[in-house]
């Protein structure tokens, strides 16, 4: 990692490393230890870990302390949210499947990833499982992102630019199948000006939706995933296979969406990491 790096510790609460890790939103994370990873973003890395369960320490370098605040989402409004789901749950009970869920995973929070990057992910995630999906957002790192220094002196590797990535002919190997002809296509709209990522993630819910789903490649989950982990819109709920079987044999008159208005995709993230361990 070029320049001088330091240790930032910062107070959290209903903050939990590895149910974030486990939680379906990264891809990029290496597990070091408990509560404890090298976590690559963009062209940034770091090493975080917990030194208590209410302490989060992240080495990096001394001048983006601000990036990974904002990453892990330290100044979300996360105490606002828990006491709307912890009213729920002294309502609902402690058997009911959303109580249990928030139980199980009351560390979990939403990052703020880099839009681009979690657009390529998750469009390779599109039919797709995780460690496929590692394996093959890792390639595409080797193969054309900028190598780096960790603060540990390891090497690794940045997320490559959507310049490096239009030519789906140079895509091929990396294990991305059909994917390939999308994500070229995309990252030539970015780099041609078709595309202006800040200003569609700046748009409100919907229409960000629709510009993500005209996008070939990119389907009503997909666009979701983008909207809730790199472009901020907690309101997005993502529904995939897990979260559809909880949908059908828990809530087969509707999901109460209206209970947590505003930061939905919290849940659904508590939702798909409980279900995943049951």
């Amino acid at each position: 990692m070029n320049g001088k790096t330091t240790t930032f510790e910062w107070p959290v609460s209903h903050f939990d490393l590895d149910q974030i890790a486990e939680s379906g939103q990264v891809f990029r994370w290496e597990r070091r230890g408990p509560c404890n990873y090298l976590i690559p973003a963009g062209d940034q890395v770091c090493v975080a870990y917990m030194t208590a369960p209410d302490k989060l320490a992240v080495r990096c370098r001394e001048n983006r302390a601000a990036f990974w605040r904002y990453y892990f989402g330290l100044g979300d409004p996360y105490p606002e949210y828990w006491q709307t789901i912890n009213s729920w749950v002294e309502r609902d009970g402690p058997d009911a499947y959303l109580s249990r869920a928030a139980t199980e995973a009351n560390g979990m929070v939403v990052l703020h990833q880099p839009a681009w990057e979690t657009m390529a992910s998750f469009m390779i995630s599109q039919n797709n499982n995780i460690p496929r999906i590692r394996a093959s957002v890792s390639a595409l790192c080797r193969r054309f992102g900028k190598k780096i220094t960790t603060v540990d002196g390891e090497e690794y590797y940045t997320f490559p630019q959507p310049e490096a990535l239009t030519d789906a002919a140079e895509l091929a190997g990396l294990g991305l199948g059909y994917r390939d002809k999308y994500m070229a296509a995309m990252a030539r709209a970015i780099t041609g000006g078709g595309l202006d990522v800040p200003v569609v993630s700046a748009m409100d819910y919907t229409r960000t939706k629709a510009i993500l789903k005209a996008i070939p490649g990119i389907g009503e989950k997909v666009a979701n995933c983008i909207l809730l982990y790199g472009m901020g819109h907690l309101e997005a709920f993502p529904v995939d296979t897990w979260i559809r079987r909880v949908l059908d044999r828990e809530f087969p008159d509707g999901f109460p969406m209206e209970r947590y208005a505003g930061f939905c995709g919290l849940v659904q993230q508590m939702i798909f990491y409980y279900e995943r361990r049951r």
